[in-house]
């Protein structure tokens, strides 16, 4: 059994849980580490208590929490614009420029319902060093050829960095952790840009709003990690039963939703559907347990059910309500 935990205090990342109050509820070892405290003696702490935050650093934390929670999407503290936000001490084995490590904190929404959220701390302090290192080679073009071309070379290694640290950070803010499926930021934006085009012409699309049945009750007899995998097939499933110009997003825990782009009529999303809860049905097999999994399904039809994202979301959850209450693993179109 992979040991999550152990993977975590692992990691080259600080990872802290706090909520709306600055209370902590979980720290891993790098934070301790790096801020020089032990994380189990910190947890029920306030976080004021083991960094001192200025009033604009304070603020600055205050708000990126409450835009977490409020959009339900991650809010990024970057070191290129604010240098760093936790004051932590460089290493004494590191000659730094910097009095304290330079950060990337990407603030992700745990638990909304209980106001938790995530910060996820990037030490920074190398790369900040590197682009202050190019903004001086960069003056002395002026003085040589030579030291030019050293200096272009240095800055497309830091731009190369920078475009890595980009390409991390998309990834972070438009795909599901688990599944490396598009997240509820993607859904938006497709639904939206869907809308708008069907807006402007006669196009059709559906919405299939789908939840896999009694879900809670495997991850109390088989465990989480057993969840997991389920829910990880269930999205290659997915992926493979829909076209290349549809989206599949997962919405949170085991819901999902597919935009079925450009449908001629609503046989065409029965067609899809039926054919979903039936694939999605099949004998499954992991860790030598053989599972019936089984999902039902919600359907709306944009301009039919709705004409902005509320609405098709509510009526597609209003039909898989209905596909629920008939006896699960089966599909539902919105009346």
């Amino acid at each position: 059994m992979i040991q999550c935990e152990k993977i975590i205090h692992s990691l080259n990342v600080g990872i802290l849980i706090i909520d709306e109050d600055l209370t902590l509820h979980f720290v891993n070892k790098w934070v301790g580490v790096h801020a020089n405290f032990a994380p189990e003696h910190a947890i029920g702490k306030n976080l004021l208590s083991l960094f001192e935050l200025d009033e604009d650093r304070l603020k600055s934390l205050k708000r990126h929490i409450k835009t977490a929670l409020t959009l339900k999407s991650p809010s990024f503290f970057t070191a290129d614009a604010n240098h760093y936000l936790l004051p932590m001490k460089n290493s004494i084995t590191t000659k730094s420029v910097f009095e304290f490590m330079q950060q990337d904190i990407t603030i992700l929404p745990y638990d909304t319902a209980a106001r938790h959220v995530t910060l996820l701390i990037y030490d920074q302090t190398s790369l900040m060093e590197e682009k202050m290192r190019c903004d001086k080679e960069s003056q002395a073009l002026e003085k040589a050829v030579k030291t030019a071309n050293a200096t272009i070379r240095k800055l497309e290694t830091a731009k190369n960095k920078l475009i890595k640290q980009r390409d991390i950070i998309y990834q972070q803010a438009h795909c599901d952790h688990l599944t490396s499926l598009a997240n509820r930021t993607v859904l938006n934006q497709k639904l939206q840009q869907l809308i708008d085009e069907g807006a402007q012409s006669d196009k059709k699309f559906g919405i299939l709003f789908l939840d896999l049945d009694n879900f809670k009750e495997i991850n109390d007899t088989l465990g989480h990690d057993v969840g997991d995998m389920i829910l990880i097939h269930v999205a290659k499933t997915l992926l493979l039963c829909t076209r290349k110009s549809d989206t599949v997003t997962r919405f949170g825990g085991d819901e999902f939703i597919i935009l079925i782009d450009n449908v001629d009529n609503e046989e065409n999303l029965k067609t899809i559907a039926a054919k979903l809860v039936e694939t999605i049905g099949q004998p499954l097999k992991i860790r030598n347990h053989h599972l019936h999994v089984t999902a039902s399904i919600g359907v709306s039809i944009f301009p039919k059910h709705g004409s902005d994202f509320n609405q098709l979301i509510k009526n597609a959850d209003l039909a898989l309500y209905l596909a629920k209450n008939e006896g699960r693993d089966t599909y539902r179109i919105q009346s």
